[in-house]
């Protein structure tokens, strides 16, 4: 729990480096007193404090794990946050990250292990494709092709190249991405594929018009293999975000219709997410360029760039007129992204994305948390940084067991 600060004024002296590497210790292994706490948040707002912990890191950068044990950690943005100005709330648990601010997670993510195992570090080097017991490998780019006879390609499995055809179109394989070039002529009645990702998988692929669409874990897209009527019509689950190119017939622009369970979304040519995860309480439909219009029922709404609707389970449409949208496409980039997430929200990602299953071991932890992680690391990696706010776990298998 994070106690309410109130800080003496900021004396204009340098900190020893032995007394800082102390608070940090005391703070990161939750064994800080009243005091130290206070002095500890003092110094970091005070330029002396900011000097002698960049000094510090400067000392101990190089000694820091591997790329792939500590390199994925957002560090540029967690010394932001351990340095603002406004001191973190009392009601939220704030997750700190950064590059400058690294002795923050020195003994929390790698410096406990980097000062007390140093033989263990030569004895284990992290590998890509082994993980130890305990941990879970992030996802990665894999999903399955279902052609219009219920012929199902392994995706990941699939060299590059033709991977089929439908009709007149050639589907062409890229690592992590499908491509379909639609010939001349066109088909007669529409073909439709579907590609879905499993728990743990994720997927590119660019429809004949040229409209992009990545899928997130757990997904699904099925569409014509060509457009050939007066409008273009695909079906999502999960969550996916497109890149609708706009497409002409006879002068006039042809309207792109995606439908998510019972809600459609109508678009011309535009820049949008969709989350329509069966286990969220709202099917959220984000702009991030140009126009959509949300269907839902009778009830419709226009959304503007950086606005987002959503469609409850009672079918009410409801609109944010300003999300952050670096939490929203956080996953497409790469990224968790949180902002005041509570642990079910943060857990349900953690779930589909690294293929566990979360169990709550007593009351589940209360709090809001902020931060900003990489996908591209292990779960345990991933979990650590919440370690900072008193989040215990383990992975047992493919559970992820959590307790506060």
């Amino acid at each position: 729990m994070m106690w309410g600060i109130t800080f003496p004024p900021i004396i204009m002296t340098m900190p020893s480096n032995d007394r800082l590497r102390y608070l940090l210790t005391q703070y990161t292994n939750k064994n800080c007193s009243r005091e130290e706490l206070e002095e500890l948040f003092s110094e970091l707002r005070a330029p002396a404090g900011r000097e002698a912990l960049s000094q510090l890191i400067s000392g101990q950068y190089s000694e820091l794990p591997s790329e792939k044990e500590g390199g994925d950690i957002d560090w540029d943005f967690m010394y932001q946050t351990v340095t603002a100005k406004e001191r973190p709330s009392v009601r939220s648990r704030i997750v700190f990250f950064s590059k400058i601010a690294a002795a923050v997670l020195v003994l929390v993510a790698a410096g406990f292990w980097l000062w007390r195992a140093p033989a263990q570090r030569e004895k284990t080097p992290a590998t890509a494709t082994a993980m130890p017991a305990g941990d879970a490998l992030p996802g990665t780019n894999k999903a399955v092709l279902v052609l219009a006879d219920g012929t199902s390609v392994n995706l990941d499995s699939a060299g590059s190249g033709s991977v089929g055809q439908q009709g007149n179109t050639k589907i062409i394989k890229l690592p992590g991405q499908l491509t379909y070039n639609a010939g001349t002529g066109g088909n007669e009645a529409p073909v439709f594929n579907k590609v879905a990702t499993p728990r743990g998988g994720q997927y590119q692929l660019t429809l004949s018009d040229g409209t992009r669409v990545w899928l997130n874990s757990a997904s699904s897209i099925r569409f014509p293999v060509a457009f050939t009527g007066s409008e273009r019509y695909v079906e999502v689950t999960g969550e996916a975000y497109f890149e609708v190119a706009r497409a002409d017939k006879n002068g006039q622009r042809i309207p792109f219709r995606c439908k998510v369970n019972d809600m459609e979304i109508a678009v011309l040519g535009t820049h949008f997410n969709v989350n329509a995860y069966a286990d969220e309480a709202e099917i959220r439909t984000t702009l991030l360029e140009g126009s959509v219009q949300v269907k839902q029922g009778a009830a419709t709404q226009l959304l503007a760039p950086g606005q987002q609707s959503r469609v409850g389970k009672d079918g009410q449409i409801t609109l944010a007129r300003q999300v952050n949208l670096d939490e929203v496409m956080g996953w497409k980039n790469g990224f968790f992204v949180f902002e005041e997430a509570d642990i079910r929200q943060i857990m349900r990602q953690v779930e589909k994305w690294y293929n566990l299953d979360v169990v709550y071991e007593g009351p589940v932890p209360d709090g809001r948390f902020n931060g900003r992680v990489s996908r591209n690391t292990p779960a345990s990696q991933m979990m650590k940084v919440l370690e900072l706010s008193g989040i215990q776990f383990r992975i047992e298998g493919t559970r992820l067991i959590i307790r506060s």
